[in-house]
């Protein structure tokens, strides 16, 4: 490969999402399709275990729900059984589980508890712990690992009122002295009303202009006000809140001492780690959600009957339950490839598919909640309490699911905010210029090497060579927009084709990495693996049509002046 293009490229390692990007269906990089080390599964067999009693010993999750209120001693217990710096080295007193293991467990306390599986999550992922091997020698390394070996909570303050899609930080830190001055206000701070650490962004005035960095602050600290407790609409119960700093006075040794970049948000260290927490924030309780919600749909069938027929033997429950399952298993293989590629043995983390992860799995969980609701119907739609109350043997919470799970498409940015912004920052950097693959792609060879005598069944094999053709297609299709708009900032303002580029490239990923799985499995004698994947690409193919559809309409509504009409009330009301 040539030199990266864009900061999620890894020198010396090849993602199988960026050569999907540029055109190219790398089978050859997801055989045999990786799994978790023996001796690490046993570790996280037993971990999840102790998790799960330690979880549904202490928690009412009715109750939780109801109060929006973890209940008292739990932290203490986590804190306790080492699962609040469950990544912390264990010199530190912390369990050094891996990425892979950690995942589990967050997946494993959702399935009793989704706010404690969100704290878990903010401190394993985004807290001070995964922020120390990132920062040098020195003081600020010093006291955190200090805090980390007493057992500090701690978060990530990041978003501001203004929103948290702004490149800019409103929030600044005026040097005085050996002191930075705090000013500003943060909201929707995960863990915040429990933290005893923030990790805080806030501009900084230097010799060449004004950088974004990041501070360590302590949340007793004077002039740290704590504004308010946010209650939303599902997740209750997990600690957020916001936070206002007014004239804190924060030592220079708290500055995290990294390269500041212009062209995001945060510093690169932080966007790595935030990239990667988006699995354990987002991606572990979708999938507990979604794992649930085929348990629940199962259960919900084998003991009803329409006129004294089973519900379980009509051809559409068949379908909408095999298709939750296939969804699952989508999760899964997704989930697995991001947290155990090879990519991390040759040092590096595959960005690429760990950013793409987050809207994969949110977006298919709510897929699988939304089914599960036109399963059960009314039981679906009326609370775990409400049944509880009338007696019903069926508490599936389901309603407080679906509250849940629509968390995970905005939390850790929007669903097709995201997407626009992994179009124009990774996909189109290798199309301005030109793609260095560019006589490939105008060929249009389509390789089918490797592509047979793969285990899989005759269907899933066909699948495989459509998804090489539509991995050739996507690189046509970026190459056309591109040349549409061969300006980037231009390109930057037609925000659908983008989106679209991006729904595409995911879609495409998670067929391959079904397929890949379903390989492995079935070679090992599971062959439920061919339908689970056969199920979830028949359905995946009809949303890849839908999306190319959309992105060759040249001439579709005028939505612009559609928008602008029904603003204009709105904005003449503002003036």
């Amino acid at each position: 490969m040539s030199q990266p293009r864009n900061p999620m490229s890894i020198p010396e390692t090849v993602s199988f999402l960026e050569q999907l990007y540029l055109g190219r269906f790398r089978w050859d990089l997801l055989r045999p399709f990786p799994r978790q080390d023996e001796a690490d599964r046993k570790i996280g067999d037993d971990l999840a275990r102790s998790l799960r009693e330690l979880l549904t010993g202490r928690v009412d999750s009715d109750a939780v729900d109801r109060t929006g209120r973890l209940p008292d001693g739990l932290l203490d217990a986590l804190q306790e059984h080492g699962f609040l710096k469950a990544r912390v080295p264990t010199e530190l007193g912390g369990l050094a589980v891996s990425q892979f293991t950690m995942f589990r467990l967050i997946e494993q306390a959702a399935q009793v508890s989704i706010p404690a599986a969100l704290t878990l999550g903010i401190e394993n992922s985004v807290g001070v712990g995964p922020m120390l091997p990132y920062l040098p020698e020195g003081d600020l390394r010093d006291l955190i690992a200090a805090r980390l070996r007493q057992g500090t909570i701690s978060g990530i303050a990041d978003t501001e009122p203004e929103g948290a899609a702004n490149l800019a930080r409103f929030t600044t830190a005026t040097q005085v002295g050996d002191e930075y001055r705090i000013n500003g206000e943060k909201i929707h701070v995960g863990n915040a009303p429990i933290a005893e650490l923030l990790i805080v962004s806030a501009t900084v005035r230097e010799d060449d202009g004004e950088h974004r960095r990041l501070f360590v602050v302590d949340t007793d600290s004077a002039g740290v006000t704590h504004t308010a407790r946010h209650e939303f609409m599902g997740v209750k119960g997990f600690p957020n809140g916001g936070v206002r700093f007014d004239d804190v006075a924060v030592p220079v040794t708290r500055m995290v001492r990294t390269p500041p970049r212009d062209d995001i948000r945060l510093t690169l260290e932080a966007s790595t780690m935030i990239v990667a927490g988006r699995l354990f924030m987002i991606v572990a309780p979708s999938l507990a959600i979604a794992r649930q919600c085929v348990d629940w749909s199962c259960r919900f069938v084998s003991e009803r009957k329409i006129d004294s027929r089973p519900l379980s033997e009509y051809e559409e429950i068949q379908r909408r339950i095999a298709e939750s399952a296939a969804d699952v298993f989508a999760i899964e293989a997704v989930a697995e490839w991001s947290l155990l590629s090879p990519t991390f043995a040759d040092g590096g983390n595959p960005v690429f598919e760990q950013n793409a992860a987050k809207n994969i799995g949110s977006v298919i969980a709510g897929r699988v909640v939304d089914r599960t609701m036109s399963i059960l119907a009314g039981e679906g739609y009326e609370t775990a309490s409400s049944k509880a109350e009338r007696g019903s043997a069926r508490r599936f919470p389901l309603e407080r699911a679906l509250r849940d799970v629509r968390n995970f498409r905005i939390s850790g940015g929007v669903e097709f905010q995201l997407d626009y912004w992994t179009a124009e920052k990774a996909i189109f950097t290798y199309y301005h210029p030109d793609p260095d693959n560019l006589a490939e792609i105008e060929a249009n060879r389509v390789e089918f090497d490797g592509l047979t005598g793969t285990d899989l069944s005759d269907r899933n094999e066909q699948h495989l060579r459509a998804a090489a053709r539509a991995v050739r297609e996507l690189s046509r299709i970026c190459l056309s927009v591109a040349r549409r708009h061969p300006d980037p900032a231009t390109l930057a303002a037609h925000e659908r084709p983008l989106i679209l580029v991006s729904e595409l490239a995911n879609e495409l990923l998670t067929v391959a990495l079904v397929l890949a799985k379903a390989a492995t499995l079935v070679a090992d004698g599971h062959p439920s693996a061919d339908d689970l994947a056969d199920v979830y690409c028949t359905s995946a193919f009809h949303r890849v049509a839908y999306l190319r559809d959309q992105l060759a309409e040249q001439d579709g509504p005028h939505f612009g002046r559609l928008a602008a009409t029904v603003l204009r009330p709105a904005e003449e009301n503002r003036s």
